[in-house]
């Protein structure tokens, strides 16, 4: 039985790459954004300021939380928030056991790095990265909207607060500085963006019209049919 030849295709490649990363730094050069770049900001959390009175809470009835990262230079007075995403719960166990993670609870929330839209690296995100940018942490297993509570297989109480959750992170959120933007962009993804859809036209309304609101739902759009196949 005849043995195969080695694919050397890839060990080629990568000599190749490694080269052109060489070739510059011998020459004084550096390829660019390698040490040009920010290195990337770890952003903490902040939890939403009298949550339990406001009844506006996550799942398992922890304080709900974003991440802000302040604006700088001409986007000191540009705002982007953007409702992170995470699918729906739709059982009573199923959101019982999100109830036990970072999607049902801050208890499991930790600080992140912002990247994509989100990112502080100009070349990376010419348009947003010196905004002010507000991550808004999705715990209440229903896409920001709902206002009802429910029972867990376990007789404990699920809370279904996501409505209450997006008002009152943007109420705080508005006197942090987003009430003066000139700019300000709400966003999300899947059921973020489901979410930045919802709320839209309340979120444009918060503002004078003068000011330049948009909403951008990134894969937001959810057909009720079970297959399209």
């Amino acid at each position: 039985q005849r043995r195969r030849a080695p694919d050397c295709r890839h060990a080629w490649g990568l000599s190749v790459a490694v080269l052109l990363l060489l070739l510059p730094s011998a020459a004084g050069l550096h390829p660019p954004m390698m040490f040009c770049a920010p290195p990337p900001e770890t952003v903490p959390l902040t939890l939403l300021a009298g949550a339990q009175e406001k009844g506006a809470v996550c799942l398992d009835g922890t304080p709900p939380g974003y991440h802000l990262q302040r604006g700088s230079g001409t986007g000191a007075n540009n705002w982007l928030i953007h409702l992170q995403g995470g699918g729906w719960c739709s059982t009573a166990k199923d959101c019982s056991s999100r109830s036990n993670s970072d999607l049902g609870s801050s208890n499991f929330m930790k600080p992140i790095l912002f990247a994509g839209i989100l990112s502080s690296d100009q070349q990376l995100n010419p348009d947003f990265y010196n905004w002010n940018k507000v991550y808004v942490r999705y715990c209440d297993g229903g896409s920001f909207s709902g206002d009802a509570e429910g029972q867990a297989p376990d007789g404990s109480t699920l809370h279904f607060r996501g409505l209450r959750i997006y008002e009152a992170v943007i109420d705080e959120v508005m006197e942090k500085g987003l009430a003066n933007a000139t700019q300000a962009l709400l966003t999300g993804c899947s059921a973020g963006g489901l979410a930045t859809m919802l709320h839209c036209d309340d979120f444009s309304a918060k503002f004078p019209q003068e000011v330049s609101v948009k909403c951008l739902a990134d894969a937001g759009f959810f057909i009720d049919v079970f297959c399209l196949i």
